[in-house]
């Protein structure tokens, strides 16, 4: 996921607003795409996990959201887990 010289992508963060928006991508467009409501691909915008429905659903919104923005699922997906494991 990392590139060097992208403000997109850091170490500690990724920045999945400015990527989706990069690519021309809205949340509307995704959440008719996926059929995932607003709500809950904002909350994995802003890595507010807390209010996804939980177990496999928040991997799987996550795999979808990540080709939707056409991130790499598997480095998104590990992201994620670092995160709830920093907050848990």
């Amino acid at each position: 996921m990392s590139k060097k010289g992208s403000s997109l992508y850091t170490e500690q963060r990724i920045d999945l607003p400015a990527l989706r928006q990069h690519r021309g991508i809205s949340l509307r467009d995704i959440a008719e795409t996926t059929k995932i409501s607003i709500r809950f691909l904002k909350a994995i915008e802003e890595e507010d996990f807390d209010q996804l429905p939980g177990g496999i659903y928040n991997t799987n919104y996550i795999r979808q959201y990540a080709r939707e923005i056409g991130c790499e699922e598997t480095k998104l997906l590990a992201y994620y887990r670092s995160v709830v494991e920093a907050t848990s």
